[in-house]
């Protein structure tokens, strides 16, 4: 018998991944680069406490490791988070109350970036203003009702002062909004070359208030001060909510006598320390699609046999319960749309910020997302996602005395109503108060709430009432997560169509609590006769031109894989393109659909062509068998595709795909990642343990810290690099890039220590700019980067 292995005390990272699905949790070992043990359980929004706790504990348990001998608490020295709470915050409107100190702003520079506000006032949407900003930056959600106060001052371009900070007009400001906020974003103009009145402010609302403030010039060095003070203000809006989150952590770890430093994933891929989290919420944003990238490509290393091929050119795609996220990579960096190298900043929730981020593009389409018929579509059409919703067939697990009697109560019905095969579920939990921002004060909210309690926590959608404002009301109540939807998913479809182990993995990865703790006797994670009453319900529905939807469950759902596979198939030749500089528009054109609805076709017949008999020589993976056998399945999927007469010959060849491998990680991906694959005429590598791969990645992430230094030249002969409140001038431009490389680089080894990471390697980047005139070349000015790279010592 083999002795179990064990490492030295502390040698062990812990690393867990919440996202909108599940929350996954690995314990990694540096030292042999394996996975020891894997564990997942479903996300709780209202509990992510709770989830947390029970991630961890099955994980140190042994959870799906080689071994089951359980993992002790003084192995582990680091816990390292990737977390959705920031992202997810955002996209629903859920920050808290904050309020914005602008500086030396005019009005109608903050109205650019969708903030109204005079000088020397407070103002809001709620005071009634009406709404600032055009239709691309219009602000929405709490960033819209949040107060402004504009007060004088500020800085110029060079950073010498444009007028003293009006103090006594920002303390007469902050006692009219202090009682209606919860923290304050201080941004000031120019604040990026001159810090002092960003810092004077600060002081000021600390002394005043005792409340949270956020500097611009903290969260970012680059020029554009209307966009830095809306990210800013998100970056306020957070601190609270995440705070919260990592107390919660913090008290999860002491239940389990962990003693580790925590770190929580930013979205450019690297760790940084709790503390800084609770500060700096805002850069853990796409923190999920960062770990993503991180742990296929070190999971892929170790599964491929072409390293070389790994650290060139490839796709990654994440396919999840809620989204999937999708990154490019060429000569082993992560690139942008544009094709430009490195990190990009990050979009979230309709807000463009100035937060460091890997440029992924993140698709609503997952596991969870709702199927529904587009009001606007063409015959027959059907359309996956983005909303998530709870799948039918695990909402009937959860209440069994609503959901499949309800079903088959509107079956019998002679048509159906676009309510039907919906159910709203209450959720309740540790934070669902502090998630809910201001959710439930208006009383239509307040009244669905009452029904869907009073109807046991799921009420049929069909029994509120169908205006406008219960829908507004409805809205509002499912982004605050106070309620969820239950519907038809892919998930349902893929247990119509039995592409579901319904084994004890699975099992123990889905069920609820009151399943998992005293009804583990129950057969089946899934009600497989919910999931087939929704889908029969579905197929009657009727589109805009009166057709039937579907011809029944099981066509219904091979429809719908087929149309969640070519959905994602044309997001990943989207970002291809993209990367390669071509509009990813191009991908709805009618060349780039006819290319992927030919490929479709060969593969249909290639299936077709294989003997029923013969059943050793089909692949392996059962989606192959919904290319044929469905009464749809000769329909095109491309709307505005021609489609080539059965007893003609094409004579033009078109073809669309992609010229790098596919490394796919994610629960599904072992299923849908080859076909896509197929479809893209490229290969896909789904590694060793790529449904916890989210986890990994923020196990293996490291510490990189940069900070940038300006310097300008405010007169020729004069240098002055903007660091801090009081830059200074030199004489000459090697004195200014000494002096600024001997600032930025005590502050980024100051900041890797207090991350663990104490033998960081620095890197030092110097680039100046210039501009020809009358024959020779003017300084513009010059950048300075410094970075501290490393790994987090392990406590």
């Amino acid at each position: 018998m083999t002795t179990p292995f064990r490492p030295a005390s502390g040698r062990f990272c812990l690393g867990i991944d919440t996202g909108g699905t599940f929350t996954d949790a690995v314990v990694y070992d540096h030292g042999t680069d394996r996975v020891i043990a894997a564990a997942k359980t479903p996300t709780r929004h209202e509990d992510l406490y709770g989830c947390v706790v029970e991630a961890m504990t099955s994980v140190l348990n042994g959870g799906r490791g080689a071994s089951a001998d359980a993992i002790g608490a003084a192995d582990v020295g680091l816990v390292a988070v990737s977390t959705t709470l920031a992202t997810n915050a955002l996209v629903e409107g859920a920050g808290r109350p904050a309020a914005l100190v602008a500086i030396g702003f005019e009005p109608e520079t903050l109205a650019r970036v969708g903030l109204r506000a005079g000088a020397g006032e407070v103002t809001s949407e709620r005071a009634g203003m009406p709404p600032a900003g055009n239709g691309r930056d219009r602000l929405t959600g709490s960033l819209a009702s949040a107060p402004v106060v504009v007060v004088g001052g500020g800085h110029g371009a060079h950073g010498d002062e444009r007028g003293p900070l009006d103090v006594d007009e920002l303390e007469r400001a902050l006692d009219r909004v202090d009682a209606s906020v919860e923290a304050y974003a201080v941004a000031a103009q120019f604040s990026v070359r001159n810090a002092a009145h960003e810092l004077q402010a600060r002081d000021a609302v600390r002394e005043r208030t005792g409340k949270p403030v956020t500097c611009s010039h903290e969260l970012s060095p680059r020029l554009g001060g209307p966009r830095r003070a809306v990210t800013t203000l998100l970056n306020a809006q957070l601190i609270s909510v995440t705070a919260r989150f990592t107390e919660a952590i913090r008290t999860a770890m002491e239940s389990l006598q962990l003693d580790a430093r925590l770190m929580v994933v930013r979205g450019d891929g690297s760790l940084v320390s709790a503390d800084f989290m609770t500060q700096r919420p805002i850069e853990t944003v796409l923190s999920g699609p960062a770990a993503s990238v991180l742990g296929a490509r070190h999971l892929a290393r170790s599964t491929a046999a072409d390293q070389e091929m790994l650290d060139a050119d490839l796709l990654v795609v994440d396919i999840g319960g809620t989204t999937t996220d999708i990154a490019a990579i060429r000569n082993g960096a992560v690139v942008a749309a544009d094709g430009n190298e490195d990190a990009d900043t990050a979009t979230v929730g309709g807000h463009a910020t100035m937060v460091t981020a890997l440029p992924t593009v993140t698709v609503g389409l997952g596991g969870d997302s709702e199927i529904r018929v587009p009001v606007d579509g063409s015959r027959g059409e059907l359309a996956v996602g983005p909303r998530r919703v709870v799948p039918l067939c695990v909402a009937a697990l959860q209440h069994p005395d609503v959901v499949l009697p309800m079903l088959r109560r509107q079956l019998e019905a002679e048509r159906p109503l676009a309510e039907f095969g919906q159910v709203l579920l209450e959720a309740t939990g540790v934070f669902t108060g502090h998630l809910s921002g201001r959710a439930g004060q208006n009383s239509l909210d307040s009244e669905i709430m009452r029904l869907v309690d009073g109807a046991g926590g799921a009420l049929p959608l069909e029994d509120l009432k169908r205006s406008a404002r219960w829908r507004g009301a409805l809205e509002r109540l499912e982004r605050s997560g106070r309620v969820r939807r239950g519907a038809l998913t892919p998930t349902d479809a893929c247990v119509v169509l039995g592409l579901i182990d319904a084994g004890a993995g699975a099992r123990a990865a889905r069920e609820p609590d009151s399943l998992r703790h005293g009804k583990q006797e129950q057969s089946a994670p899934w009600d497989a006769a919910a999931a087939r009453t929704g889908a029969e319900l579905f197929s009657r529905q009727r589109d805009r031109y009166g057709v039937d939807v579907g011809t029944g469950a099981v066509d219904l759902c091979r429809r719908v894989i087929n149309v969640a596979l070519r959905s994602a198939t044309e997001a990943l030749l989207s970002v291809a393109l993209g990367a390669d500089g071509i509009a990813p528009g191009e991908t709805r054109r009618q060349l780039a659909q006819t290319a992927l609805d030919r490929r479709h076709r060969e593969l249909e017949r290639t299936v077709a062509d294989v003997p029923s008999d013969a059943t050793d020589e089909r692949p392996a993976n059962p989606l192959w068998g919904l290319l044929d056998s469905s009464e749809s399945a000769s329909v095109p999927l491309a709307t505005d595709a021609a489609e080539t007469r059965a007893d003609r010959a094409p004579l033009a060849r078109v073809d669309a795909g992609v010229g790098v491998p596919i490394v796919a990680i994610g629960a599904p991906a072992p299923t849908y990642a080859p076909l896509v694959a197929a479809l893209l005429g490229t290969a896909a590598i789904v590694p060793d343990h790529a449904e916890v791969a989210n986890a990994v990645g923020a196990a293996v992430a490291g510490v990189r810290i940069t900070k940038q230094i300006t310097v300008t030249a405010p007169r020729r002969g004069s240098y002055r690099a903007h660091w801090g409140d009081d830059p200074p001038i030199w004489h000459s431009l090697d004195e200014a890039r000494e002096w600024a490389t001997a600032q930025a680089t005590e502050a980024v080894r100051a900041e890797a220590d207090a991350a663990g990471a104490s033998d960081a390697a620095i890197t030092v980047d110097f680039q100046t700019r210039t501009a020809p005139s009358n024959g020779r070349e003017l300084f513009v000015e010059a950048t300075l980067r410094v970075t501290a790279t490393g790994r987090p010592l392990q406590q």
